[in-house]
């Protein structure tokens, strides 16, 4: 998503286009900054290049709002220092609760508007056209007249907010895409990397993120259903900190690993954690279920499950599959990429699930 005036730039889709050069795609939550840096020309050629990740301080992110802009800015310029890259192109993703998402729209080719002319009178029903950015995708499908539009619009000052940080940092803005989308993305690279086994049929996706849990249901690269619930790694975090009266760092730090874990830990804790994501999820397949036509049904054929909220072997997908019946996997889709990284491999695997954002992003138009 570019949101540009002019153009149909791909906004959700199945394939990932990859024409080469090297990108960075940056994802600010409210506990964490992520970037990977990735390359490549082919879908089987993408490799992750670097990465790296930093806690943000309480108050500087509050939800999906920039609370204390240069405190951000600060830790920006942390996480690339910590790159220790000359790559200057960013691919930065907004919070999809930021921007107004129309999914469905049905356009008439044979009207008397072109379909820039039809997504702009969508467009003023936001906010004023001069006042906007937007972009769309329309969907190729096989018969009937009308053709399914994908449009995205955001005001440019809220585009404006997150291309500035980039600007304080000297680098470049290549794509403004939303994150949700970034999800998505990175998912289907995944499944396509895997053989596309998934890739028409009807799956749930599920990042756990810092505060916001992001569902998502696809067919067929569209996607059918999305919601966000407020359950993240803040809400974890939070479990550690009254347990054990810790602070919030002692707390991530426990939850990495770095320090001792007291026994009793992932029973009173983790498994708690994963009970509560557990339950949105199943509330989340309910919203989707009331959603569907007799027809279309609302089975599913496999949950995927990633996301900062994720802890590596915690059993989380084991206890998803225990209550919703459907075969769960917990998948960081930056792992199933070419990887040039010289770090550890237990820090990265540590890591992993916390890049699906930023990672889906940079996969967005590398050039």
């Amino acid at each position: 998503m570019r949101f540009k005036k002019t153009g149909s730039n791909t906004s959700n889709k199945s394939s990932v286009s990859t024409v080469g050069g090297s990108v960075i795609g940056l994802s600010i939550g409210q506990n964490l900054v992520s970037m990977v840096q990735v390359s490549g020309k082919r879908l089987d050629q993408v490799q992750v290049e670097k990465y790296a990740t930093v806690q943000l301080p309480t108050g500087v992110i509050s939800g999906s709002e920039i609370v204390d802009f240069e405190n951000l800015v600060s830790h920006l310029q942390q996480c690339y220092r910590k790159m220790k890259t000359n790559c200057k192109r960013v691919n930065i993703g907004l919070p999809a609760s930021s921007v107004t998402i129309e999914d469905n729209l049905q356009y008439y080719p044979d009207s008397d508007i072109s379909i820039q002319e039809f997504v702009e009178t969508e467009v003023v029903r936001v906010g004023a056209l001069d006042e906007m950015r937007y972009d769309w995708h329309q969907f190729e499908q096989k018969g009937g007249e009308a053709k399914t539009v994908l449009m995205v619009a955001a005001k440019i000052a809220d585009v404006d907010r997150y291309t500035d940080l980039l600007d304080e940092l000297d680098l470049n803005a290549a794509n403004v895409d939303v994150d949700i989308f970034a999800v998505a993305n990175a998912f289907s690279y995944a499944d396509q990397m895997d053989g596309g086994e998934f890739a028409y049929e009807k799956i749930g996706m599920f990042d756990i993120g810092d505060s916001v849990t992001k569902t998502l249901v696809m067919s067929g690269g569209r996607i059918l259903f999305r919601h966000e619930s407020p359950l993240g790694l803040t809400n974890l975090l939070q479990m550690i900190q009254h347990d054990y009266q810790v602070s919030e760092v002692e707390a991530m730090r426990m939850l990495a690993g770095e320090t001792p874990q007291p026994e009793g830990f992932k029973a009173s804790v983790i498994d708690n954690f994963n009970m509560q994501v557990v339950q949105e999820i199943q509330r989340a397949l309910q919203f989707f279920a009331t959603t569907q036509n007799i027809e279309q049904g609302d089975d599913l054929k496999r949950i995927f499950v990633s996301g900062s909220g994720c802890v590596a072997g915690s059993g989380l997908a084991q206890a998803v599959h225990a209550q919703t019946g459907i075969l769960t996997n917990q998948v960081a889709p930056v792992t199933v990429a070419n990887s040039k990284l010289k770090v550890d491999e237990h820090r990265f695997a540590a890591d992993a699930n916390a890049l699906t954002t930023a990672f889906g992003l940079a996969l967005r138009g590398l050039a």
